[in-house]
């Protein structure tokens, strides 16, 4: 295929990819907005969520965790999530599957249902949940890549509801970390029932001489603490009186951020060097060709997609391993001699000249990182690299031999457009 075939072959991909997206987020922003709400409740009720997949989706299960476990946005709240915890009655249930007729996908759903989960299921075909998503394409690269949006989407805006306390309908309206104001609607004896926007809580009223309905209290967890009058505690803490229950507005400001994040995500993808890609994916190719093996690696989300691309190079019959996935020698590396040395170390015993190196990082600057291909280049392996923002530390590594940049600087943007990449990399081993 001449250098022009390919350049226009990748390009006709990225299109494929923007209209897959658009038109899904499109079609499923009302739907996305309300699973968000749903999430938020069953967050604020003390859910965990529980995402599963298997084969290359098990790696998106994970991506979902440390999404919501690990928030890289300052000031957003962890959330609790664990891969295949089995789950109980108010969890959520979070099921992704690549391609239609997912078995294992339909039993686990199955299941949470029983035990009654929320469920959320993003796959190629229908399944039965509470909020379920169909990608519409018959590309297991872009349905995952869609569904990577989509999550992303999910974690984005579940927090949105956070800042809406009556919009979460039962749940404790007074455990926050600051006592909130709330109106008293019933006594009886030394219990009171107070609302806060649609929410309702029961309170102790021990502390209060005769409390009487449609007196305005001071409550933090569980307790009454003293009457209010008028608006003097909104005076000190003007955001307690400004608690919103419209869930339409909510909604519609939600779906709007849906949207919006599909065109952000698109221009990213626009932004890709399909020239560099052609020329990384072209040396894999003969790389492994000649008789070398792919290891990857990253952090975080990064480790995820470093699993995926390794599961998608084996699905094509060559030979690959993801360098995260042994967690007994990465915690026992990073507990003897440090986490910088979690990839390296593995590289001395494992790394074989002609072998290939690919790391995937939104920053590009992780010490790991660097110490990696540093001794992957020592030992004479083709060294490639996907990163973000401007390169990072990578782009200073005179040596590297292929560094592909998506220019952005907000995480869930940069991982979805670098899920795009390495999918591009994988048409050139095909």
């Amino acid at each position: 295929m001449t250098a022009g075939a390919v350049s226009d072959r990748l390009s006709r991909l990225v299109a494929e990819r923007e209209s897959a997206l658009l038109t899904f987020l499109e079609a499923e922003q009302d739907r996305l907005a309300r699973a968000c709400h749903d999430m938020a409740r069953a967050f604020a009720q003390g859910g965990v969520l529980v995402p599963f997949g298997t084969g290359a989706a098990a790696t998106d299960a994970a991506h979902v965790a440390v999404e919501f476990m690990h928030p890289v946005i300052v000031g957003k709240r962890a959330l609790p999530a664990l891969v295949g915890a089995g789950g109980r009655a108010g969890d959520i249930a979070l099921v992704l599957a690549h391609r239609p007729g997912d078995a294992a996908a339909r039993e686990f759903l199955a299941s949470a249902t029983a035990r009654g989960m929320l469920t959320i299921a993003f796959g190629a075909d229908a399944m039965d949940a509470d909020h379920a998503f169909v990608v519409p394409s018959g590309d297991p690269a872009i349905v995952q890549e869609v569904q990577e949006t989509a999550y992303h989407v999910l974690w984005e805006l579940v927090h949105v509801f956070f800042d809406h306390p009556g919009l979460l309908e039962d749940t404790c309206i007074t455990c926050g970390d600051v006592a909130v104001e709330a109106d008293v609607v019933a006594v009886a004896g030394a219990t009171a029932t107070v609302q806060r926007g649609e929410a309702r809580e029961e309170v102790a009223i021990d502390l209060l001489e005769d409390v009487r309905v449609g007196e305005r209290l001071l409550c933090h967890a569980g307790v009454a603490l003293e009457k209010l009058e008028g608006d003097a505690a909104s005076f000190l803490y003007p955001f307690m009186g400004a608690v919103e229950s419209d869930l339409d507005a909510v909604l519609t400001d939600v779906r709007a951020s849906t949207v919006r994040k599909g065109a952000d995500a698109t221009a990213l993808r626009r932004s890709i060097d399909l020239g560099e890609i052609a020329r990384c994916g072209a040396a894999i190719r003969a790389a492994l060709e000649a008789g070398g093996r792919l290891l990857a690696f990253g952090n975080g989300g990064s480790a995820t997609d470093a699993m995926d691309v390794a599961a998608d190079v084996r699905a094509l019959g060559l030979p690959a391993a993801a360098l995260v996935d042994d967690v007994a020698t990465i915690t026992a590396v990073g507990n003897d001699v440090g986490f910088d040395n979690v990839f390296s170390r593995q590289l001395i015993p494992l790394a074989r000249s002609g072998d290939v190196a690919l790391a995937i990082s939104t920053s590009g600057s992780s010490a790991n990182i660097v110490a990696g291909l540093e001794e992957a280049h020592a030992r004479g392996m083709l060294t490639c690299a996907i990163t973000g923002y401007d390169g990072g530390r990578l782009a200073q590594l005179g040596w590297l031999d292929h560094l592909i940049v998506v220019r952005g600087d907000y995480v869930p943007r940069l991982q979805e457009a670098q899920a795009t990449v390495y999918h591009l990399l994988l048409e050139r081993l095909r």
